[in-house]
C-alpha cells in the first residue's frame, strides 16, 4: 500500500517558495469636508469668533489687545485714542509714538477701517495694542471684520498644509481632473 497523503497534500497550487502577501487598503478620496474635519479636530475652526481669534493671536504671535483700560502706558506699541483741542474739537491718534506727529498720526475723522488694519498688523507682528474704550465701541465691527479677513488667509494656509499632510499619509488620494 502506497502512502499518498503527501501527494494529496501537494496537489493543487502550492508554491515552492513562500510569498509575502501585503494586504493593502484602498485609499479614500480626500474631500474638503475631510480636511475641515481634521482641522477642527486639531482645534482650528473655519469661522471662529473674535475672542477666539484674539486668543489665537496672543498664543501664536504674542500680540495683545487692550480695549478696556482707561490709561495707556509705554507697554503698548500701537495706541489708538482721542484728545480734545482747546477749542473743543476732537483729534484722533493711531500711533506708535509717545508724542505723535499730527501729519503722520493725527486724524480729523474716525477711520475705523484703517485703524483696524493697523491694529491687526501690529498684533500679528507680536505688538501690543491699546484702543481707548469709547473708540472701541464704534470700531469693534470693523476690527472684527478685518480679523475675519486675516483668519481666512491663515485658515487657507492651514487647509493647504493639512491637505498635503493627509495626501502624504497614503490614506487618501486626490481626484485628478
Amino acid at each position: 500500500m502506497v502512502d499518498r497523503t503527501a501527494e494529496t497534500l501537494n496537489a493543487g497550487s502550492n508554491p515552492a517558495a513562500s510569498t509575502n502577501f501585503k494586504f493593502t487598503t484602498m485609499a479614500e478620496l480626500l474631500t474638503d469636508e475631510i480636511i475641515k474635519e481634521k482641522l477642527e479636530m486639531d482645534g482650528f475652526m473655519e469661522e471662529p469668533d473674535g475672542p477666539w481669534l484674539l486668543e489665537y493671536i496672543t498664543t501664536e504671535y504674542g500680540g495683545k489687545l487692550d480695549n478696556t483700560s482707561d490709561y495707556v502706558d509705554d507697554k503698548y506699541t500701537l495706541k489708538i485714542y482721542s484728545e480734545s483741542t482747546s477749542d473743543c474739537y476732537d483729534i484722533y491718534w493711531c500711533t506708535h509714538e509717545d508724542r505723535p506727529y499730527i501729519s503722520q498720526d493725527g486724524y480729523y475723522y474716525e477711520d475705523y477701517s484703517d485703524w483696524s488694519d493697523r491694529a491687526v498688523d501690529e498684533l500679528t507682528s507680536g505688538g501690543d495694542v491699546w484702543i481707548e474704550n469709547h473708540i472701541w465701541c464704534d470700531m469693534e465691527y470693523d476690527f472684527n471684520h478685518r480679523l475675519e479677513e486675516w483668519w481666512q488667509d491663515v485658515y487657507e494656509e492651514l487647509f493647504d498644509e493639512k491637505k498635503e499632510e493627509l495626501l502624504d499619509s497614503g490614506e487618501y488620494y486626490e481626484e485628478k481632473d
